[in-house]
């Protein structure tokens, strides 16, 4: 065989790879559509109910060990998608859902030196906390210490987004009961109603399985977020569960539709 030839035939073998490959990132796009398209119809109805309900779900986060924003109370729910357009057609790409915990008192910090004042403003930059700063510096400019005073307010969201080239569904929460982003990927298949229901259970802090359900559920913190000065793991917020209801569904869906049926009555 001659090298023209060979070459010929390492290009069919490549041209068909991936034309192999753009088939099956085509099919997982369609599949992953179909998945949030449900998802998207489930917490729309999800956030209504709460939104009519208004259930107490307090929050409490830690800043750093000693230094913790508490009694926040979780409220205004919103969910939005992001489609994407292709002859004419509008497909699901990501499924985003917000809600931020809201409480009354400012949490003061104060730091002495100027890497420390830098590390806390990047750690609550980059989780999309409110502040204000007052530096105190040397007579030569040099910063010597700062006051933060954080405002008590801590947005979440639960991002829901496909990954065609590898056939996964990625739930991304932030701020959710922590500080920070968690990452959970899933095969497309199994995004599914429960595990929706377990994700809305988290969500309004109610005993669930989230966090073990499905087979890449390794879960590990992202390291976009720099750590406080000496912080330390960071024990689980207090949770608030809803008063005892021997007749309530089992579902989450169902109970919201029954407490917000009694509400209206």
């Amino acid at each position: 065989m001659s090298l023209l030839d060979d070459l010929k035939n390492q290009a069919e073998v490549l041209r068909k790879r991936q034309e192999s490959g753009s088939a099956l990132h085509d099919h997982y796009f369609r599949e992953i559509h179909e998945r949030l398209k449900v998802i998207f119809l489930h917490l729309n109805e999800l956030v209504n109910s709460l939104n009519t309900i208004r259930p107490e779900v307090i929050r409490y986060f830690y800043i750093e060990p000693s230094s913790m924003l508490e009694d926040l109370r979780q409220a205004d729910y919103a969910v939005s998608a992001r489609r994407k357009t292709i002859d004419y057609v509008d497909y699901f790409e990501e499924v985003l859902l917000r809600t931020r915990c809201v409480g009354s008192t400012k949490l003061r910090i104060e730091k002495d030196s100027d890497a420390l004042v830098t590390r806390m403003r990047d750690f609550l930059w980059s989780n999309s906390l409110r502040f204000d700063l007052r530096e105190y510096r040397s007579e030569r400019g040099y910063i010597q210490s700062g006051a933060f005073i954080v405002e008590p307010e801590v947005p979440v969201t639960i991002t829901i987004s496909g990954v065609p080239d590898r056939g996964h569904i990625v739930i991304a929460t932030r701020n959710l009961e922590k500080l920070g982003e968690v990452r959970y990927t899933y095969e497309i298949d199994e995004v599914d109603i429960p595990l929706i229901e377990e994700l809305a259970k988290l969500l309004i802090g109610k005993p669930n399985q989230f966090r073990s359900m499905g087979k890449h559920q390794q879960p590990v913190r992202t390291a976009v977020r720099p750590r406080p000065p000496q912080a330390e793991p960071e024990p689980d917020p207090p949770m608030v569960d809803d008063p005892p209801d021997d007749n309530a569904p089992r579902s989450i869906f169902g109970s919201l539709k029954s407490l917000l049926k009694r509400k209206v009555d």
